[in-house]
């Protein structure tokens, strides 16, 4: 009986550890990825051009405050809030009952003058897995104005990964397991159901930036969803990050700060609410907990609960350097 039980517990320990080297091969290790294809739609499909239509967003120079920026070419605004939710998270085994009921946010309020001052990269300039970089690191080298983490792309191996489109560029064309966000080079944005995907179609028709975290937040008519086709631990209360679309060259981005006695985080619904009462088209949930950052310039300017933790990607909104 004894010698059965060592047997078994070595058969277990065995186990572990090789799923955990597995684990830290693919996914602490850095391995670079090769780009499916480089971008061909440049000068096929026209950007939009706003400067006129949002001319009274912009201004002649440069006027930065600690929580807005204008030039001849963007528009950011930050908006800080919080309020009691009245609503306990219960669930995850009451993991989250320690928190409470308040929730806290900041909202960017963003307008561009072009689709080009809209920019993803990746962590340490490398497309692949195992790379990571703080977002205010990244911030710096990218020269951003504003950012925030972005989908975590490199975390899903699986065959149905989806379309990885960044900058104009197809680095991955799978099927997808998940609803896909797709913003266009004509400042369009759009959500793809969940299965087989094209990326050079998908290019062809002016795709400029691809998303695969989800779920999407709004349905067609922009009202909030309640109901939402992922695993149950993405639907408890979290620290969140997502982008919102109101029509070309209209943006916004959300981060909710949460895991803290000041603010729980957010269930999906009550963030596809919040959407919904923005008056967005389109909202997109990306990755959130201990990635959920917003910087302005290289300063985090949310409140996460893990200060300066790295990530694997994040959205910039730039000066236009056309």
């Amino acid at each position: 009986m004894k010698r059965a039980f060592l047997m078994l517990l070595c058969d277990v320990l065995t186990a572990v550890v090789l799923m955990t080297g597995i684990w830290g091969y693919f996914y602490l290790m850095p391995h670079t990825f090769a780009a499916a294809a480089t971008d061909i739609s440049v000068g096929k499909t026209a950007s939009g051009d706003w400067h006129e239509k949002f001319a009274d967003k912009f201004t002649d120079t440069v006027v930065s405050t600690d929580t807005s920026y204008t030039s001849p070419d963007l528009s950011v605004k930050l908006t800080y809030n919080s309020f009691d939710t009245n609503r306990l998270d219960r669930s995850g085994g009451g993991v989250h009952e320690a928190y409470g009921t308040r929730t806290a946010y900041v909202l960017a309020d963003i307008y561009v003058s072009d689709i080009s001052c809209i920019k993803t990269a990746f962590a340490e300039d490398t497309y692949g897995t195992g790379f990571s970089e703080t977002l205010r690191g990244m911030s710096k080298r990218m020269k951003s104005v504003l950012a925030v983490n972005g989908d975590s792309y490199s975390n899903n191996l699986q065959r149905d990964n989806g379309v990885i489109i960044r900058n104009g560029t197809l680095y991955r064309s799978n099927s997808s397991d998940t609803e896909t966000c797709i913003l266009y080079r004509d400042g369009t944005m759009k959500i793809h159901e969940p299965g087989p995907m094209d990326g050079q179609k998908l290019i062809d028709e002016g795709a400029y930036q691809s998303w695969i975290f989800g779920p999407s937040l709004l349905d067609e008519n922009g009202k909030a969803k309640t109901s939402f086709a992922i695993r149950d631990y993405i639907q408890e209360s979290h620290p969140r990050t997502a982008i919102g679309y109101y029509e070309p060259g209209h943006y916004c981005l959300l981060v909710v700060d949460g895991r803290q006695t000041t603010s729980r985080g957010m269930f999906l619904g009550e963030m596809a609410k919040l959407f919904e009462d923005l008056g967005c088209k389109v909202a997109y949930n990306l990755d959130g907990g201990h990635t959920a950052f917003m910087t302005m310039g290289d300063r985090v300017v949310n409140k996460p609960y893990k200060p300066d933790n790295k990530v694997a990607d994040g959205i910039f909104i730039m000066e236009n350097l056309k």
